[in-house]
């Protein structure tokens, strides 16, 4: 019996996430040229805002949706599948209204008591389109993943990131020189546009390759029985996603604030949150590539593994992901640890984002992992624990930034012991939670030593072509990125010959028959 595992379809997402994290990186780095360190700042800040109020409608009830589809497909009740969708869209639409209801009435408080100016009430205004659109747009993408069609909701983030590079970088090089504010307008509008696109493609995709018309046949599930049965699976997860981005909206809030508490000037504040969180965050956030392929493919596959009690496939698959994560996560870090200089230069023009880039670089690995046990923990059925592992981590973060941001001696500093402090104890938590369940072995040697060795050689045979690591720093962007591809090639070199990447690795990860 043929069958595609669920890496298989991760790496036609993975393939696909390169080419739109393409995209979407080109954009966030043209965004912080154009606009600036303050008005990225102020962006980042809009997304904060929009986080908020979509935790409520994206953070549990898609990956329901894909669960819950997963499982009614194995079982062939097509039926059913159909009903949670459309259940699952009608839910969302409206709590979606309701939102944007309760954001245009509040709009001149958050513009007035957020962002610490009035006339940031059109901005407020642009963010309630994309609780409408995107809180749809989840729905579907979620469908499909539960599905096992992975390739559709990947060509849709394409297009979306597309059309908004396009229409948005398009309009500020017509408009330039443009004021940062109407600037800022403009990026907080190609939200909508790109997710616009996305949704639009992704229901002529949904019309055209499932037709299934719903019969009502005794056995089907009712209305009232599809949405306990996603809000039951549901609930866990959004309980912590409203907590958790509560939570980061409170860090945005509390970090500017604390820093001008600790003596920054209020520009100088906004300019150096805007420099983390817009700059560096996109930079440690690039193995999300990988994990983010994974982890949508990993919970309707463990979902279903559980069910059918295939107890070796679940170990295999979640030991599969794990080294994949760290084998994309570990090299990365030792490119920013020491391309930090080069990297804030080339990309940003902006000296003072290397120091941040260096120290935030151990923590690659950290929020790849936790990013990847957060999907293996739904799949399992721990999402509580999971829950749980989040809030104690994200309380202590901000409980930290409070305390050390507003100190003047630790300033910005203290939001990086925060980060890591937090960091490592949610994925502590994770990996208690995970070998409570699954008696996972896991070689240390093979998923952590190697890439680390093969990693040392990669910055090893740099510095012998280049005769100082420190001339990386004044090379142009053509160079370092040739310099970069070089020394992937070298780190693949060694991990081959070290067998950590076996002949039959990628027939393990790629397989076409079961």
């Amino acid at each position: 019996m043929t069958k595609k595992r669920f890496i298989y379809g991760s790496f036609i997402m993975i393939f696909m996430n390169i080419f739109t994290r393409f995209f979407g990186f080109t954009y966030e780095i043209l965004l912080s040229k154009i606009l600036g360190a303050k008005a990225m700042g102020i962006f980042q800040m809009s997304i904060s805002v929009v986080m908020f109020f979509l935790v409520f409608t994206i953070s549990g009830i898609p990956t329901s949706v894909t669960k819950l589809v997963a499982e009614e497909s194995s079982l062939k009740n097509k039926n059913n599948v159909e009903k949670i969708f459309k259940t699952a869209l009608k839910f969302n639409f409206f709590m979606s209204l309701i939102l944007s209801l309760i954001l245009f009435i509040f709009a001149k408080a958050i513009a007035i008591h957020v962002f610490k100016d009035e006339s940031m009430i059109r901005a407020v205004y642009l963010l309630i389109p994309p609780i409408i659109i995107i809180s749809c747009s989840n729905i579907v993408r979620s469908y499909f993943y539960g599905r096992k069609n992975m390739l559709t909701p990947s060509v849709a983030q394409t297009i979306e990131h597309f059309s908004r590079f396009i229409i948005v970088i398009g309009l500020l090089y017509i408009l330039k020189p443009i004021n940062p504010f109407y600037g800022t307008l403009i990026a907080i509008m190609g939200i909508s546009i790109g997710e616009f696109f996305d949704l639009l493609w992704s229901l002529y995709s949904k019309k055209r390759l499932y037709k299934q018309k719903i019969k009502s046949n005794p056995g089907d599930w009712s209305g009232f029985t599809t949405i306990s049965k996603f809000l039951i699976f549901a609930g866990p997860l959004t309980i912590s996603g409203v907590f958790n981005v509560s939570l980061s909206f409170l860090n945005s809030l509390l970090i500017p604030s604390r820093l001008m508490y600790a003596g920054y000037t209020s520009n100088l504040a906004m300019e150096t949150f805007g420099r983390i969180m817009g700059m560096v965050m996109p930079l440690i956030q690039l193995p999300f590539v990988v994990t983010s392929a994974l982890v949508v493919g990993l919970i309707p596959s463990l979902s279903q593994q559980i069910m059918m009690k295939k107890h070796k496939n679940i170990e295999e698959d979640i030991s599969i992901s794990i080294k994949a994560t760290l084998l994309i996560s570990i090299p990365l870090t030792i490119i920013f640890l020491f391309f930090h200089k080069s990297i804030s230069l080339n990309l940003y023009g902006d000296i003072l984002v290397g120091p941040y880039i260096k120290i935030l670089a151990l923590g690659t690995p950290l929020i790849a992992l936790q990013h990847l046990f957060s999907g293996i923990l739904a799949g399992i059925n721990l999402e509580k624990s999971s829950t749980i592992n989040r809030m104690i981590g994200m309380s202590i973060r901000v409980i930290l930034i409070y305390i050390l941001v507003g100190n003047p001696n630790y300033e910005i500093n203290g939001f990086f012991i925060s980060f890591f402090v937090s960091s490592l104890i949610i994925l502590s938590f994770d990996i208690f939670s995970l070998r409570s369940r699954i008696k996972l072995k896991l070689d240390y040697v093979d998923i952590l030593i190697k890439p680390i060795i093969a990693s040392l050689f990669m910055i090893f045979y740099i510095h012998i072509t280049t005769g100082n690591l420190e001339n990386l720093s004044l090379i142009g962007l053509p160079n370092l990125l040739f310099s970069i591809l070089i020394s992937f090639l070298s780190y693949i070199f060694i991990l081959v010959i070290t067998n950590a990447l076996p002949k039959d690795f990628f027939i393990k990860i790629f397989p076409f028959k079961r």
